[in-house]
């Protein structure tokens, strides 16, 4: 057989430079997993790294609330299900301040109609209320306003899916596979059917706040494992945590006991801290495949089997026996907001935030993290003459504030899966 040779001339010495100089910005990372895997990742210098933070949080200040969202994987399957809203609404009496952040999970379809939905019931609530009680309103009336938007929202979702089937679960029972298919292949109707379905395999956390026109008073309103923190001034001139929303997750201890009295004698109802050993919000909008008795799973929603983010849903489904497992009934918090003292401005700032801003903070504790939320915001605040955006400052700080190359890895990693949480953060002057 004839071979070719072929022949190659040694490196120079400017090649070998060359060959240096194009690796010399890369090193490996094991991502803070600890195991024996290592991605390369690319260090940026600054001013860049600085401005490619900016393009991927995308910062955007509106009537006093800073804000960005961030999700550095470029793939589109990754695409984050964070979503926000910053608003003012004019009312009888004055100008009230909305604003919400929904972190979705399992799809985008159930945030995105929270996004587009929920703000337009609690808008059309208040409003009505405040046409009869805009000089003397009630704190307690507000936070109710809240509370009933976002039960109501969700239990609109479970009705529209259930009313597909109006002999209830005992009919769906008795229903021919293709019978069931039937109900779905609604094309006229534009998809409305399945698009039902698929809500009720999707979910979202909902973290609401309201403020009234004078800034005397906040509402918070929490479904889920979102945080809220309110950050003040101390009379000795300190930023300190004044209020923090609860979690409502495996972690909290009081929602893991509500969750197992629910259901006495089913030890799976909490496997692993997680619904049904599944899912880690126990309060959500919502996945009511965990609301609605199981054989609408059995017999339906595993036709959406494509649709639904879970691995071996049958395994799941075989734990439901007293649904619901997921509330969603919120924490709602009215805080007033103290005036500021005479000659002097009043220095209260609010955080709010998905979840994904927490998990960039793994070896604090909660009480410690939200301090240094705070301590990190307050010294944006104290000077402000040099910052602009304060949720970008805390953001930077939680990606490794003034460490180039650990901000470096969590913005140029080189994985073929997601590597870090959806981040939102809104931070809201007072």
């Amino acid at each position: 057989m004839h071979q070719r040779i072929v022949s190659l001339s040694a490196a120079s010495p400017s090649d070998h430079f060359q060959a240096l100089s194009e690796v010399r910005d890369f090193a490996t990372t094991d991502l803070g997993r600890g195991g024996p895997e290592r991605w390369t990742y690319r260090v940026l210098p600054e001013p860049r790294l600085s401005m490619e933070v900016q393009r991927l949080a995308a910062p955007f200040s509106r009537e006093g609330v800073d804000s960005i969202s961030f999700q550095p994987c470029p793939l589109h399957e990754f695409t984050s299900q964070d979503r926000s809203l910053i608003d003012s609404w004019p009312m009888p009496g004055g100008m009230w301040t909305f604003t919400a952040v929904f972190d979705g999970h399992a799809g985008h379809s159930t945030v995105d109609h929270a996004v587009h939905t929920l703000p337009t019931m609690v808008k059309g609530s208040l409003e009505s209320y405040l046409r009869f009680h805009r000089a003397s309103f009630s704190p307690e009336a507000i936070s109710k306003i809240l509370s009933d938007a976002i039960v109501a929202f969700d239990r609109s979702m479970t009705t529209n899916f259930l009313d597909l089937f109006p002999g209830g679960p005992a009919a769906v029972q008795r229903m021919s596979d293709r019978q069931i298919r039937g109900v779905f292949e609604d094309r006229v109707a534009g998809g409305r059917n399945a698009a039902l379905a698929v809500r009720c395999l999707q979910g979202s956390t909902a973290l609401l706040t309201l403020t009234d026109p004078m800034r005397s008073h906040l509402w918070v309103a929490n479904l889920g494992d979102s945080q809220a923190v309110l950050g003040a001034r101390t009379p000795a001139g300190h930023w300190a945590p004044t209020f923090a929303t609860a979690i409502h997750d495996g972690e909290n201890a009081a929602e893991l006991h509500r969750l197992r009295s629910e259901h006495p004698g089913e030890r799976d109802c909490a496997e692993d801290n997680r619904v049904i050993g599944f899912l880690g919000p126990f309060r959500a909008l919502g996945d009511t495949w965990l609301k609605v008795p199981a054989v609408y799973s059995q017999r339906v929603l595993l036709n959406f089997r494509r649709e639904w983010n879970v691995e071996r849903p049958e395994k799941y489904i075989s734990r439901i026996r007293t649904p619901p497992y997921v509330s969603n009934v919120p924490d709602v918090q009215h805080v007033p907001l103290s005036p500021a003292a005479p000659g002097k401005r009043r220095d209260i700032f609010l955080v709010t935030c998905s979840d994904g801003l927490a998990d960039l903070y793994p070896d604090l504790s909660r009480r410690d993290m939200i301090n240094h939320w705070v301590m990190t915001v307050g010294r944006a605040v104290d000077s402000r003459t040099r910052v602009g955006n304060l949720a970008s400052c805390l953001l930077r700080d939680a990606l490794g504030g003034d460490d180039v190359r650990l901000v470096s890895q969590k913005l140029t990693v080189e994985i073929e899966e997601k590597w870090m949480d959806d981040v939102t953060i809104l931070v809201q002057r007072f």
